[in-house]
Formats: C-alpha cells, sequence, structure tokens
C-alpha cells in the first residue's frame, strides 16, 4: 500500500520535469531574435500581468497567403530591420515561423490589407511597474527564440539600444 501512495506522489512530479525537460529541449537548439514592439497594453487583470504587444517589423509578402486559419512568416534581418514576409504554411527558410503555433495574432485580417501580429509576455508583480514605464518612455524588443519547429516563444523585453 505504501508503494503504491508513493507512486502516486511521484507521478505529478515526474510528469512536471517530463514537460520541463521536453521545453527545454525544443528550446536547445532554438535562434534568439530580438523584435522591435510598439502599440502595448499592460492591462490585463483577469489573466495576470501580461503585456500585450504589437510586432513592429517590416511585413512584406502577399497578404493573399495568410488568410484562413494557417499563416507563416519568414524572418530576416535586412539593414538593420526584422522583415516578416508572409508565406505559405510549411514553406522552408531559415527562419520559419508558425503563426498559429506560436500564439502570434493576425490583426487587419482584411482581405487585400497587409496584417499586423501581435503577442504578449507575462512579466511577474515586481517587474511590471518598471517594464511599464519603459515601455512608455523608450523603445523596446522582445528577446524571443525561434525553434527548429517554427515555434516563436517570447522570453523577455528589453529596452533597444
Amino acid at each position: 500500500m505504501k508503494r503504491w501512495l508513493a507512486l502516486a506522489l511521484l507521478l505529478p512530479l515526474v510528469g512536471l520535469l517530463l514537460s520541463i525537460a521536453a521545453r527545454e529541449a525544443g528550446l536547445s537548439g532554438a535562434s534568439e531574435w530580438r523584435i522591435p514592439i510598439a502599440g502595448f497594453d499592460p492591462r490585463d487583470p483577469i489573466r495576470g500581468r501580461f503585456i500585450q504587444f504589437r510586432y513592429d517589423w517590416r511585413v512584406a509578402g502577399d497578404p493573399a497567403v495568410c488568410t484562413g486559419t494557417a499563416c507563416g512568416l519568414c524572418l530576416s534581418e535586412q539593414a538593420g530591420e526584422i522583415v516578416a514576409t508572409m508565406v505559405a504554411p510549411g514553406t522552408v527558410c531559415a527562419a520559419y515561423i508558425d503563426v498559429n503555433g506560436s500564439n502570434i495574432r493576425r490583426l487587419n485580417v482584411a482581405p487585400g490589407q497587409v496584417p499586423d501580429f501581435s503577442s504578449r509576455i507575462f512579466v511577474s508583480e515586481t517587474s511590471a511597474p518598471k517594464l511599464e514605464d519603459m515601455l512608455r518612455s523608450e523603445p523596446m524588443v522582445v528577446v524571443a527564440q525561434l525553434t527548429r519547429g517554427g515555434r516563436l516563444v517570447n522570453d523577455r523585453l528589453e529596452p533597444a539600444n
């Protein structure tokens, strides 16, 4: 009986450790991107201290490719700016983002209109006031990890300089 109880108590811990290991393995070969952000909203009292923002990258490509539920982006850096080119889902490129798999929202999705892309990041209660002040007063970037599977994972916010 004690063995079953010990096993029942250990099972959630093992599951948590496996989950952490899987996440770390996914991020192990990820490339780091510093993407400018704009248009933030620090208030989301129901879900905690999430800061909602819009990626401030130049969007290129055919808007018709990003209609419906599927959308892909190829990131590149050109003349010091980040360019997100809209591509068909699964397109092979050096820095491919699966928009849906990355929890990125498309804004301005009217036919023929170039969409904006937004996301959010959770910040701690202690750092939230300082980050909100910084977002209001200086250019900021989100430091994100782009996994080999195409997931863009927001890591932290930093000043752009």
